[in-house]
């Protein structure tokens, strides 16, 4: 060490330099993860940033393990907005008459929609997500106000904006609210009050991220407006194959809705109308998402075998209610007897109307 006081002045004021630089760069941390975390602070600053390599990789690996990148992780933000940035260079000059053809598969993909509603704990946060994982409202005059011209025109001003903060301020964090679900294949998000058109968009253009304000949906899922009329026959028969569990009369506390916890995607099966509705909204689901390997669903997909089992179950349990849920618990499938058989020929079905 130089004992020279010159020498030690300088290299005493470079550290303290130094010290100063860590500060103000600790400061902007604790700010931007504050500003991540809290919902009105999403703003031009929040963009503000540029990714390494390093962080392009590990928010590609967070994408590709977990399906969204959270907004707090600072090198995952970095490596987001990067990617958003890389994909509107790869996408510049792009024709309208693409973007059109584009916009048009988005509006004609299936539309899958997930009614039941779960826990929605923890609180709200934000994260980037795959716009792959949206489906499109299933809303029929979708998409409203605009013509799929204007959503090119918007789609189209995305990609020359090149990730300009105040364009990314204006279309990504609140202004996209989105309920997330867990599948086997990732997580599955729709859009709640507000993003539809967002949505679509940034999925037509083919963008790899979108930062989004996400709710995510957990077990157990509650059943007592789920559960009508309609459903009551297809519900005993998830239970039955093992795709439900753990029915809980009164909810978790015994003060609430029915509950009920549900396998893989057997969630996306609850709050229809009729049966039938549970078992379209299967397929457009595995249309988008791609088939799901559980054997346990291979009697929705056939319509035979589907229609043949409900008939099946009202044989054997005419009765009205889910009480009826722990006894029939892994006795699949439902085989009616000679007797009931004869009854349900004989007497046919219920005059309620139940399925």
């Amino acid at each position: 060490m130089s004992t020279d006081p010159e020498v030690t002045r300088r290299q005493a004021e470079a550290e303290a330099e130094i010290e100063a630089m860590l500060e103000v760069r600790r400061r902007s941390i604790a700010a931007e993860v504050r500003s991540l975390d809290d919902p009105s602070g999403i703003d031009e600053t929040t963009f503000t940033v540029e990714g390494s390599a390093a962080d392009v990789a590990h928010a590609q690996k967070l994408l590709a393990g977990n399906g969204m990148i959270p907004a707090s992780d600072l090198s995952g933000h970095r490596g987001a907005i990067t990617l958003w940035r890389d994909h509107c260079e790869t996408m510049h000059g792009t024709q309208h008459a693409d973007l059109l053809s584009a916009i048009d598969r988005v509006l004609a993909a299936p539309r899958p929609v997930h009614p039941a509603s779960g826990s929605d704990e923890p609180a709200p946060f934000y994260a980037w997500v795959r716009p792959s994982d949206i489906p499109v409202t299933d809303h029929e005059d979708f998409p409203y106000h605009h013509t799929p011209a204007e959503l090119v025109e918007i789609a189209a001003n995305l990609i020359q904006e090149a990730g300009d903060p105040a364009g990314l301020a204006d279309i990504l964090g609140d202004g996209l609210s989105l309920s997330t679900t867990a599948t086997p294949r990732g997580p599955v998000h729709l859009v709640t009050v507000n993003g539809n058109h967002r949505a679509a968009i940034i999925r037509a253009a083919g963008f790899p991220v979108a930062l989004a304000e996400i709710t995510l949906q957990n077990q157990p899922w509650e059943i007592g407006d789920a559960v009508g009329a309609g459903t009551q026959t297809l519900v005993r028969l998830l239970y039955r194959c093992g795709l439900l569990t753990n029915h809980q009369p009164d909810g978790p506390t015994g003060e609430g809705l029915d509950t009920i916890d549900a396998d893989g995607i057997s969630s996306w099966l609850l709050g229809f109308e009729s049966a039938e509705a549970a078992r379209n909204n299967l397929i457009a689901f595995e249309a988008m998402f791609g088939r799901d390997p559980d054997p346990r669903l291979d009697w929705i997909r056939d319509a035979k075998s589907f229609n043949r089992l409900l008939r099946h179950e009202r044989m054997v349990l005419p009765e009205y209610g889910l009480d009826v849920l722990p006894r029939i618990a892994g006795h699949w499938p439902p085989r009616p007897t000679v007797l009931q058989r004869l009854e349900h020929m004989i007497f046919g079905r219920r005059s309620d109307g139940w399925e």
